[in-house]
């Protein structure tokens, strides 16, 4: 009886890190698909808006962090918070992730869309000379959102629902003894 209870929860356990290494490659290759597209269609191209500019198109290289946040910063600063600092976060985040696989938690899957969107702009880093392919803005009339790609999605949403669980969560049920 042991033993059967053991090949199930290792099972279940191999499940589950199956699924997240699946979602990571899913995030991945859906954000680095739509970022060559983008490089591939909108290179020399202004603008191009979708139903009254609500989708917008434009392609541009972001060496400055979301929505170009740290664009003023020296060089070497910028490469140490975007790839060394995000680096380190990305690997925790993994190891957290992967360690996980033993137990079920509410915090896994929205760290898996998080980790994947990371992933894929740090992947851009590396491929791009130090920039993300950002191409997507969404707006109404003169209300824009700035520019970015669906890695930025993963990410935001992700932490979104992260945040929610951790502020739902009873403090008796978030910190297991």
């Amino acid at each position: 009886m042991n033993m059967s209870v053991n090949n199930s929860s290792s099972r279940i356990r191999h499940s589950r890190c199956l699924l997240y290494v699946i979602l990571l490659l899913g995030a991945i290759s859906t954000d680095q698909s739509t970022k060559f597209l983008a490089r591939k269609l909108l290179e020399g191209s202004k603008e191009i808006c979708f139903s009254h500019c609500f989708l917008k198109f434009l392609l541009i290289e972001n060496h400055g962090g979301f929505l170009g946040i740290v664009n003023n910063l020296p060089e070497g600063f910028r490469f140490f918070l975007l790839t060394i600092c995000v680096s380190v976060l990305l690997a925790a985040c993994l190891m957290y992730l992967f360690r996980s696989c033993k137990r079920s938690s509410n915090y896994d899957l929205p760290l898996v869309f998080v980790a994947g969107g990371g992933i894929s702009n740090l992947l851009d880093r590396f491929l791009q000379n130090g920039g993300v392919t950002d191409f997507l803005i969404i707006g109404i009339g003169s209300i824009e959102t700035g520019i970015f790609n669906l890695a930025d999605v993963y990410i935001l949403v992700g932490s979104f629902f992260l945040g929610f669980v951790l502020f739902s969560t009873p403090k008796s049920i978030a910190e297991p003894r």
